[in-house]
């Protein structure tokens, strides 16, 4: 495994940092939703796929290849936060007759944080010059 990382670069390193913690994020989110009854197949499938992209970029000769992990995190990002609008929205306006359950504001913040990493090093390891 060390002699296989030494003969690769940074930007494949990143690439492959940035799926592991996609990996780290679907376990936390599985966690998370399931235990508070508000699970999102698509959610999840969405970063499953990312970690799934985030292997095959690191499989591949192409150049482009981390932006397809890219764009399945951003899609779980922006399908998560759609999810979680009603949340910030019943805290931003103080209403505590509605709260729905997972309102747990650290954990969903936790998430989006992680995705959004995820997003952001596929996107680097995209732009790396020489990623082989």
């Amino acid at each position: 495994m060390k002699k296989l990382l030494a003969s690769h670069n940074v930007g494949y390193k990143i690439g492959l940092l940035g799926g592991a913690i996609g990996l780290i994020t679907a376990i936390v989110y599985t966690v998370y939703s399931t235990s508070v009854g508000h699970f999102d197949p698509v959610v999840l499938g969405l970063m499953v796929l990312g970690v799934c992209g985030s292997a095959f970029a690191a499989l591949s000769d192409k150049k482009s290849a981390p932006l397809v992990p890219a764009i399945l995190f951003s899609l779980s990002f922006g399908m998560y936060i759609n999810d979680r609008v009603i949340m910030f929205e019943e805290m931003i306006n103080k209403i505590y007759g509605m709260n729905e359950r997972g309102a747990i504001l650290e954990v969903v913040l936790a998430i989006l944080v992680l995705q959004f990493v995820s997003i952001l090093l596929c996107m680097i390891a995209c732009f790396t010059s020489d990623r082989k």
